[in-house]
């Protein structure tokens, strides 16, 4: 009988634990698409190939630690075929360490992601935490689509003030790439030698 409650109490104090946690929000500052470009390291097009969670050293925090497959390098990482990024947040031996506002990543999903430098422990991470994920879909008539969900995440403008954040339009994949490298061409510019060589 004692086990039984010791149970049922463990089951409360987890679904109350849930609960507490899904009514939290990690408030960031809001980066635009543009600030998104300026800012990052790089720009993958990938996919998510594996996640995996764990205690870090001291037994305090939980990571998890998802392989991509780097399947256009759109700015940066050039060479790179895989590229692990390590979160916080993550479950262990059923228990779950939630990060509210982190990128959520599936295995098999296919992605664009902004990317930080990397960290003093060797990994990048997502530049504006979920802003910094935009999800690849695809349509009804086979069209690929990228998405930004932003519903978990409190954005704050730079007075300070609350932006509503909001799952952005689905747009096609092809011209949200095409933005992304026009603008680092310098608006569309074409570059061009000052002093091409001459023979």
């Amino acid at each position: 009988m004692n086990r039984l409650r010791l149970v049922i109490g463990s089951t409360l104090a987890a679904l109350a634990l849930v609960g507490a946690q899904v009514a939290l929000a990690t408030t960031v500052q809001k980066l635009t698409l543009q600030d998104l470009v300026k800012k990052s390291d790089s720009i993958v097009m990938a996919r998510v190939e594996d996640a995996t969670s764990s205690w870090d050293a001291g037994h305090k925090e939980i990571y998890t630690f998802y392989t991509l497959r780097v399947l256009d390098h759109v700015k940066g990482a050039k060479g790179q075929t895989l590229i692990t990024l390590r979160e916080l947040g993550g479950t262990v031996d059923r228990i779950a360490s939630i990060v509210p506002g982190m990128p959520d990543f599936k295995r098999g999903e296919e992605v664009v992601v902004f990317l930080t430098q990397k960290d003093k422990a060797g990994y990048p991470w997502v530049m504006g935490l979920q802003q910094g994920k935009y999800t690849i879909s695809t349509d009804e008539k086979g069209v690929k689509m990228v998405r930004n969900d932003l519903a978990e995440t409190t954005l704050m403008g730079p007075g300070g003030q609350k932006v509503d954040s909001t799952v952005s339009p689905a747009t096609p994949l092809s011209s949200f790439l095409d933005g992304i490298k026009t603008s680092l061409n310098e608006a569309g510019k074409i570059q061009v030698d000052p002093n091409p060589p001459t023979e």
